[in-house]
C-alpha cells in the first residue's frame, strides 16, 4: 500500500547522509516513568539487545523463567536494527532468588535486575534517549542550520516502521475493514495500530499544508507538554498562544475510535474534512471498539546536542514515549537507512 507523501515543516532538506551503517550508530535507552520498589513478585530486567526485536526477547524470557509468553511485559517496542536498552518484566516468586547472571539470550546482555510490586505496563516510559551517528554528511552547513530549527519542534509523525514493510500492516488493516479476519491477536493489533497511525498522519499532513501547525483553532484540544493531560480551547487567546509558543501546550489530532469527538467548531470541521476520504476506516475502527484518543501533533526534542566527527555528525536527544526519532531526522537530512534496506522491518 502506498504511504502518504508527508510534507516537511522546514521544506525538504537537500543534504544526504547514511543512518545505521552499523548497529551502534543508533542507540536508544528507556527511562521508566517510576522508580522500582526493589520488592515484589515481579522481576524487572534492564536488557541491552542488538539484532533482536522486543517480542522475540520476551518469548525467550518466558521460556527461561517458565511462564506463559503473555505474562512477560515491556514498556515499549524497540527496533531490532539498533542497540536498544529497555525494561522487561516477568513474574518470579518472591522467595526464589533468580540466577539471572547465567541466563543466555542471543544478542542480549542483562544490565540490571530489580523487583517491583506491579507488572510493567506498556507506555510506562518517561522518555527515550537517543544517541545517533549520521555518516557521510554531504552538507554540514545545511545540517547545522536545520539542527537549530528543529529545536523549535517537528511534526510528530508516526514513523515508517509503524506501517510494516511496504505498508504491509495497512494492507492487513484494509483487509480486516472489508470483512476479513486476522487470527493472530498480535498481528491484528499491529494492523489496527497502523491504521490509526495512518489517519493521524493524514490529519497532521493537512495541518502543515494549511499552515496550521503552530496555530490554535477554535474548538481545539491541546495537550500539556510531557503529559497525557488534555483540555479544550473554546477560543484561542493571547495567554494560550504564548503557552503554545513556549512549548507548554501542543495542538492534537485524533486517534480514531469510539467516543464523542472532543474537538468542536472549526477544529471538528477541519478533522472531518481531513478524514473524509477515509471515513470507512474511521467507521470500521469504531465498529471494532477501538477507543478514541488524542495525540500531540508537535514533537520537541529535549536536550538536543551534537558534534561533528570528520564527515559524520553525532546527535543526542530525548523524546517522550511513543515518539519517533526518524520524525526528527527527516527534517534534518535525506538519510538512507542502511539496515532497513538490507532487512525487513519488524
Amino acid at each position: 500500500m502506498q504511504l502518504l507523501a508527508l510534507p516537511y515543516l522546514y521544506q525538504k532538506p537537500q543534504g544526504t547522509a547514511l543512518l545505521r551503517v552499523q548497529p551502534d550508530d543508533f542507540i536508544v535507552e528507556e527511562t521508566l516513568s517510576f522508580t522500582p520498589t526493589g520488592a515484589g513478585e515481579h522481576l524487572l530486567l534492564f536488557i541491552e539487545k542488538i539484532g533482536q526485536n522486543t517480542q522475540f526477547v520476551a518469548k525467550l524470557l518466558a521460556e527461561i523463567v517458565g511462564c506463559k509468553a503473555r505474562q512477560v511485559s515491556y514498556a515499549g517496542l524497540k527496533d531490532r536494527h539498533a542497540v536498544t536498552r529497555q525494561w522487561f518484566c516477568v513474574p518470579y516468586p518472591i522467595k526464589q532468588q533468580p540466577d539471572w547472571q547465567h541466563w543466555q539470550i542471543d544478542g542480549c546482555r542483562i544490565l540490571q535486575v530489580t523487583r517491583h510490586q506491579r507488572r510493567l505496563r506498556l507506555g510506562a516510559i518517561a522518555h527515550n534517549t537517543f544517541h545517533l551517528r549520521l555518516r557521510d554528511v554531504s552538507d554540514p552547513a545545511e545540517l547545522e542550520q536545520r539542527l537549530q530549527q528543529v529545536k523549535l519542534g517537528v511534526p510528530n509523525y508516526y514513523g515508517e516502521q509503524r506501517f510494516g514493510r511496504d505498508g504491509g500492516n495497512l494492507v492487513l488493516a484494509d483487509k480486516l475493514f472489508q470483512g476479513g479476519s486476522i487470527s493472530d491477536r498480535q498481528i491484528r493489533g499491529l494492523a489496527l495500530s497502523a491504521a490509526r497511525s495512518f489517519l493521524f498522519n493524514t490529519q497532521l499532513a493537512r495541518r502543515l499544508e494549511q499552515g496550521l501547525f503552530n496555530r490554535l483553532m477554535q474548538g481545539e484540544v491541546v495537550q500539556l507538554d510531557g503529559s497525557g493531560s488534555i483540555f479544550k480551547v473554546d477560543e484561542p487567546d493571547d495567554v494560550l498562544r504564548q503557552r503554545l509558543a513556549e512549548f507548554d501546550i501542543h495542538p492534537t489530532a485524533a486517534l480514531a475510535g469510539c467516543g464523542e469527538p472532543l474537538v468542536q467548531g472549526d477544529a471538528l470541521e477541519f478533522e472531518q474534512q481531513s478524514l473524509h476520504n477515509w471515513q470507512h476506516w474511521v467507521d470500521a475502527l469504531i465498529a471494532l471498539n477501538m477507543r478514541a484518543e488524542r495525540r500531540s501533533i508537535r514533537l520537541v526534542p529535549r536536550q538536543l546536542s551534537w558534534y561533528f566527527d570528520g564527515s559524520d555528525v553525532c546527535l543526542s536527544f530525548q523524546l517522550y514515549s511513543g515518539c519517533f526519532a526518524t520524525s526528527v531526522l527527516r527534517e534534518l537530512v535525506n538519510y538512507q537507512d542502511v539496515q532497513r534496506h538490507q532487512a525487513p522491518l519488524d
